[in-house]
Formats: structure tokens, sequence, C-alpha cells
């Protein structure tokens, strides 16, 4: 009986010394290129793309390139790898390489996209300030080509952001707000014991990315003489909240 048990202990070790040779002898399955297509382009790098010595994932990253790196790419493989001249041939897979860079859009750029949506942010949020704000201001304090709307008191402004209207402004306090289009700068008027009181206001965003406007100075006299009073031109009715979109377009020049 033990020699039996022997046997079959033998062979069971035989067995899985066996196993351990194969499996320590394999290797994943490469996938080399059968031909290259001659290319003369130039494109431009994504964000961490990897460089191959040959078109083969598994044949290990030689290095990583930053975004927006411009490469001439010499040849296309038939395995989706892009020959690429790095002061000799090194191989791109073809995700990592775009033909041109779409540059950042623009807070307008974005506005003007979703017009529709701004315009209907703009609308919930006068009907909201209805009760206590019966006209209001539209007017690019910010610089970013999107008109900021002002309420009637001077206690609110607001910008769009992220597809809804935020407050960009609250006092309790309410100002007469004036801006300077030479300086593009925000002015608040008010009095305090029987004294006017010019601010200067502008956009902070060290707290929200949409910003604030806040007043850092009550030095207004250098704009002073160009500045004017933000008028409230709009009648805050159903009419024209109905009619958001035609304003801002207009407002924002789009033909």
């Amino acid at each position: 009986m033990k020699k039996i048990w022997k046997r079959i202990l033998r062979c069971v070790a035989f067995s899985m010394v066996l196993v351990f040779c194969i499996v320590g002898s394999y290797k994943p399955i490469t996938t080399y290129a059968l031909a290259v297509t001659p290319v003369n382009v130039k494109m431009y790098t994504t964000s961490g793309t990897p460089v191959f010595a040959t078109p083969d994932l598994y044949s290990g990253v030689v290095v990583y390139i930053e975004r927006f790196v411009n490469v001439t790419v010499t040849g296309i493989t038939d395995n989706g790898f892009y020959q690429v001249d790095l002061n000799g041939n090194y191989y791109i897979p073809g995700p990592y390489l775009v033909g041109q860079i779409e540059p950042v859009k623009t807070e307008k750029q974005k506005v003007l996209e979703n017009l529709e949506k701004f315009a209907e942010a703009y609308r919930i949020q006068l009907e909201q300030m209805q009760s206590y704000s019966t006209s209001f201001g539209l007017l690019d304090v910010t610089g970013d080509g999107i008109p900021e709307l002002f309420d009637l008191s001077g206690k609110e402004i607001y910008t769009y952001h992220d597809g809804r209207a935020v407050m960009i402004y609250y006092s309790e306090y309410p100002l007469t707000f004036y801006y300077s289009k030479k300086h593009n700068v925000l002015l608040g008027k008010y009095t305090w014991n029987k004294n006017e009181i010019w601010e200067v206001y502008f956009k902070d965003t060290s707290l929200f990315n949409w910003g604030q406007i806040k007043c850092f100075s009550t030095d207004a006299s250098l704009y002073k003489k160009d500045a004017v009073a933000v008028p409230h031109a709009y009648v805050n009715d159903d009419g024209t909240r109905n009619g958001m979109y035609g304003i801002l377009k207009d407002i924002m020049q789009i033909k």
C-alpha cells in the first residue's frame, strides 16, 4: 500500500513540475506589423502618449511624451501604430495622435453653443426675482463676453455657468452700479453718513471658478469720469422673459 502511495505522490510532483515549466515558459502573444504604409504628415500627441521601439504593445514603453507635441508621422502600420521620426523610427498607438489641436473654448463660445439653455437659465432666474426686481440690466462686466444679469436694487448680480444662473455678487445694502467701458471696471456708489462713497469691483475666482464681484479698492477717481450707470432697461414681465433668447442673441451680436 505504501508503494502505491509513493508512486501517486511521484506522479503528482512530476505533474506540478511540468505545469510550472509550461507556465514559466509562456510569453504573451505579440502583434507585429506585417506592413507599413509610408506617409509624411504632422500630428500632435495627446496626454501621456507612449512611444514604443517596435509596433507591439508588449515590447515595452521607451518614453512617454506630454500632450501637444508636434511629431512627424512617416508611416502607418497595418496593426494600428503610427511610425514616427524621433531621431529614429519609433511607434505610437493610433489613438494617441490627433491631426489638429482643438483650442480651449472660451466661456462665450460655450454659451453660444448652448444659447437656448443660457436663455432658459436667465428666464428662470428672472421669474424668481419678479417679486422684488420689476426690471433688470444685462451687461458684460467680467470681460468674458457674457452679459451678467443685474437686479433692480443693486443687491444681486448673476452670470451663466455650467448650465445655470449663478450669483457672483450679493449685498444686503443696495448699490447703484456704474461701469467704465474704457477700463472694463465695475463701480458701486452708495451714501454713508451723508457721504457719497464710490467702490471699485473686480472679478475674483479664488473661491469659485465662475468668480465673484468683490470690492478691492475705494479709490474710484481714475474711473469715475468714464463710468455710466448700468441701465435697467428690461421690464421683468412674461413677455420679456419669454423673449430672452432673442435679447441675448442681439446682445451677443449673433447673426
